[in-house]
């Protein structure tokens, strides 16, 4: 029974795998991994373990992990289904390397647009080729309402909301409406124009804050959670190291 462990900026989440059921996520705070260490310890479960991490990846992490599986950290030179056309690979986020995978396995043979709503939001390519071309980066919501009230004197800090006015009346939603309505509008456009260059494109969302805009959009997508989670066990089956 497989685990994959997601190492993100803010939140860290882990799901073991029987067959292709996931059973979690778990979700631990990334400086400090005891908890899922607690967890998986006595279970004597995992045969092998698959890390996407986009921080430094805590030691005792590693050392507990390695006695009870084999662990595999995912970069760019690992074992891929797809070849990578990005001039920086090494710098390539693993976590976007995991949402791709997962967009291979779920639409194979298709021009597939993938968008990770997190920390920050990600685009990326993968063309019915099977090459992954790159794509954007582009600050999260909360980035976005954090950077407004830091780099301003007065500017307050807004949260996000799923139902915001076009028009503000407030400060505080004002400033919804700019990031919110914002992002969706960022979201649409990109979509659109990647449907101008790439035929018949199958359009992949996931992430944490993707929940705020369930059903807002107006172009066909699919919808996913745990996208890095479910790109991970995709990898572990590719390599064969279960």
């Amino acid at each position: 029974m497989p685990i994959a462990i997601d190492l993100g900026n803010t939140l860290a989440k882990a799901a073991l795998f029987e067959g292709d059921t996931m059973l979690g996520p778990f979700v631990f705070d990334p400086e400090s991994p005891e908890n899922l260490i607690k967890m998986i310890e006595p279970l004597n479960l995992p045969e092998v373990c698959m890390i996407a991490s986009v921080r430094e990846i805590p030691e005792i992490l590693i050392k507990k992990l390695s006695l009870l599986s084999q662990v595999s950290i995912l970069d760019h030179n690992s074992k891929l289904p797809f070849s990578i056309s990005y001039e920086t690979p090494q710098t390539l986020g693993r976590d976007r390397i995991a949402a791709v995978a997962a967009a291979w396995k779920r639409f194979p043979g298709q021009n597939v647009l993938v968008i990770d709503m997190g920390t920050c939001i990600t685009y990326d390519l993968l063309t019915k080729q099977g090459v992954y071309e790159g794509g954007a980066i582009s600050p999260g919501i909360y980035m976005r309402f954090n950077a407004m009230h830091k780099f301003t004197n007065k500017l307050p800090l807004a949260t996000p909301a799923k139902e915001v006015l076009l028009t503000g009346k407030t400060t505080i939603s004002s400033l919804q409406s700019g990031v919110m309505n914002g992002v969706q509008a960022e979201i649409e456009t990109l979509i659109s124009r990647y449907e101008a260059v790439y035929e018949d494109l199958t359009v992949l969302i996931g992430g944490g804050d993707n929940k705020y805009f369930d059903k807002k959009f107006k172009i066909n997508i699919f919808a996913a959670s745990n996208l890095v989670l479910e790109g991970l066990k995709v990898l572990i089956d590719f390599n064969e190291i279960e």
